[in-house]
């Protein structure tokens, strides 16, 4: 299914909250944190199995450091949206809907905040689906953010990841969806999302849609600034998976930081509570912002000179 965009998304300025509807008539949601007028924005896209709300305190230090941050909903996962919930049998989709759905959320934010340089920051998952809209749409972007997020490739793994990932995906086809809280990983997921990544994990390559194509060519054409960064000791996204999915830009483009967490006074910071502590990636991420050409403006204006 291709989903359109609603000519003017409805937003409730007091929440911060853009509410996006799909042209099946299912909705999902933005929350927004604005940091001021012109701040550059970071669209926030979860890890599989996470809702919006995990990012709430991310999106609270970015408006902080000045600026805007916004986090959008997986499908599957919608908290305020329509329909809410976990995918049944006959609520499917896969990475083709799942980036339609990020199209979305980025026009909505763009024409909530249009003085705004935009970026994506994608998490595990999230930063598979940002890196192929960044690819589709690399004019609409000022640059691309991957934080604990790589592929699921098994050389860059072992051949045990191969067995995992393509269990995983017969389990999918059979039941019709993937119960991963059966399996205490992610959540109940698609059956075509989790086939598509199990074929990511076989193949390495981005192969999904209707009719089904590489969408690699895309990524390696795309000039637009990448920031890509790992955790020390993150099992779920270890150093070689990240540089795997970063590395299907120009290196030209692409910045890579490997941060230690426990080094760096935040050992509870892994795969999934970096997010939670924030303040592991957020200078790495506002100086980035800058080097890029995205300058943060101060979180608080300067007073005027005396006289």
């Amino acid at each position: 299914m291709s989903s359109e965009p609603s000519p003017e998304p409805s937003a409730d300025q007091s929440s911060g909250v853009l509410t996006i509807r799909r042209s099946d008539g299912s909705a999902f949601q933005v929350t927004v944190r604005v940091a001021q007028p012109g701040a550059p924005a970071v669209l926030v896209v979860p890890a599989m199995g996470l809702g919006s709300r995990y990012y709430l305190r991310l999106l609270d230090a970015l408006a902080e450091a000045g600026c805007t941050g916004a986090v959008t909903e997986l499908r599957g996962h919608e908290e305020g949206g329509q329909p809410a919930g976990r995918p049944p049998r006959g609520r499917d989709f896969g990475y083709a809907e799942l980036v339609d759905d990020l199209d979305l959320a980025l026009a909505a934010l763009a024409a909530h905040l249009p003085q705004a340089p935009l970026h994506l920051l994608g998490h595990s998952l999230g930063g598979q689906v940002a890196a192929l809209l960044a690819a589709r749409a690399p004019e609409r972007l000022a640059g691309l953010v991957l934080v604990a997020a790589g592929t699921p490739y098994w050389r860059h793994w072992s051949p045990r990841m191969l067995v995992m990932t393509q269990t995983v995906g017969v389990i999918s086809r059979v039941l019709g969806h993937f119960p991963g809280e059966r399996f205490r990983f992610a959540g109940r997921e698609a059956r075509t999302q989790m086939v598509d990544w199990a074929r990511l994990a076989r193949t390495g390559r981005f192969l999904y849609g209707t009719p089904r194509r590489d969408h690699g060519a895309a990524m390696a054409s795309t000039a637009l600034p990448v920031l890509a960064v790992s955790l020390e000791g993150d099992s779920l996204a270890p150093r070689g998976s990240v540089d795997d999915l970063a590395g299907r830009f120009p290196p030209a483009c692409v910045e890579r930081v490997h941060l230690d967490p426990e080094a760096q006074g935040f050992p509870e910071a892994d795969h999934l509570r970096w997010a939670r502590q924030p303040g592991l990636v957020l200078p790495v991420l506002t100086g980035w912002l800058t080097r890029a050409g995205a300058p943060t403006p101060p979180a608080t204006p300067p007073p005027p000179p005396a006289g």
